[in-house]
């Protein structure tokens, strides 16, 4: 245990520049067991400990570990747990990767139901189910979901500057006073093409190459498919190829509608499994499904296009590729990306490119013209390369503004 306590002592010191994030203001602890989950590299790790330095900077009552530790090599959670309160009086326990410790599911809820005294903020990746499962916590846990950066998150990091996010209604009635009043940055074009290539992942500030993001967030892809998807659904490594392949042939195709039935014979895999592996990679934070608005068991054979989760995976991965971003594509991405993340329910418009029931909206540049949404209310033009817009013209970057 002491050697658990001098390394949080240790991480506790460490001084490093954090930029606080909504989920910071959000965040209550409000309840027994939390947990922060999200795809690998969005930020887990920092919020836990900038959240144990903010509040418990001077008590020897809150403890971080990570679950991989090898201190758990020979000890278990619940161990930990019983020594951290019988020899320290702890109250609180930051676990971090919980994912990675083999029995976490039931000892958690050991821990939940033995030490009613002690509470439990863990982070674990959003490429496993953390509340469901044999020893079920969905009604213990208060689950709160990580992502990357907003491309208005970006800017307040690099410029350190504050911003408003928007709702959608908001952002759509008065896009032109927001794009006229965020005319205080310079270069804002050139920032938000900066943001799609390099800006989602926080640890982008780590590096000053390129090449190096790019290789950080294949770290990313490779440790997500060999190990956790690798070990939590048990498949061996002549599947996990399957995985890679996947995300190789979303990256580089046009938009559009994706056939499942020749994706399936390209591979060599039956329909059934293919959609079990889109199913998991969407699981594990890279994959966003676009459905069609419908119900009972047409919803079921909804899914309409299929995009890698953000621009920085996407630009990744054809960097490994040797290949060029389809700039159509990374725009759909980036607007599919912001918007679910901010909560917004989506789906494939037959005319247009996306719709949430109230508005539809179209994307491309800036010559992009109404024809496909000109007989469609509340229709309107997401163009790129357009600083302020219109009645029905509405700049690409704005739509980064909505978390």
């Amino acid at each position: 245990m002491r050697e658990l306590i001098e390394k949080y002592a240790r991480l506790l010191s460490h001084k490093k520049e954090i930029y606080s994030r909504n989920i910071f203001n959000d965040f209550v602890l409000d309840g027994r067991i939390i947990g922060v989950v999200g795809p690998r590299g969005v930020g887990k790790t920092t919020f836990l400990l900038e959240y144990a330095k903010k509040n418990y900077q001077n008590s020897k009552k809150a403890l971080y570990i990570s679950a991989d530790d090898p201190y758990f090599l020979n000890n278990t959670l619940i161990d930990c747990a019983q020594s951290f309160i019988n020899d320290y009086d702890g109250e609180l326990m930051f676990i971090d990767e919980i994912h990675r410790y083999k029995n976490w599911n039931q000892e958690l809820k050991n821990i939940y139901d033995f030490f009613p005294g002690l509470k439990i903020i863990f982070s674990g990746s959003s490429s496993i189910n953390l509340i469901k499962g044999k020893y079920d916590l969905s009604r213990r846990a208060i689950i709160y979901h990580l992502n990357g950066f907003s491309f208005r998150e970006f800017l307040e990091y690099k410029l350190k500057i504050k911003l408003k996010n928007y709702t959608i209604d908001k952002l759509i009635k008065d896009n032109v006073l927001i794009s006229k009043q965020l005319l205080k940055i310079p270069k804002i074009l050139g920032y938000f093409k900066e943001y799609l290539q390099i800006g989602y992942y926080p640890f982008a500030f780590e590096f000053k190459k390129i090449d190096n993001i790019y290789n950080a967030t294949e770290n990313i892809i490779n440790k997500a498919i060999y190990e956790d998807i690798a070990s939590f659904y048990n498949l061996k490594t002549e599947n996990l190829i399957i995985f890679k392949k996947l995300l190789f042939f979303l990256a580089t195709i046009s938009p559009g509608e994706i056939n499942i039935n020749k994706l399936s014979n390209s591979l060599q895999k039956d329909n059934k499994t293919i959609m079990e592996y889109l199913q998991i990679l969407s699981d594990a934070g890279f994959i966003r499904f676009l459905l069609n608005n419908k119900k009972g068991h047409s919803f079921v054979r909804s899914i309409e296009k299929i995009y890698i989760d953000n621009t920085v995976l996407l630009y990744a991965i054809n960097s490994y590729l040797g290949k060029q971003v389809q700039i159509g594509l990374a725009r759909e991405v980036f607007i599919c990306n912001q918007l679910k993340n901010a909560g917004c329910k989506i789906f494939y418009a037959k005319n247009g490119d996306i719709t949430n029931d109230k508005y539809t909206f179209e994307i491309g540049g800036k010559n992009k013209n109404r024809k496909q949404i000109k007989d469609i209310k509340n229709s309107y033009l997401v163009l790129d390369d357009i600083i302020i817009g219109g009645e029905n013209k509405i700049p690409l970057y704005l739509f980064g503004f909505f978390y």
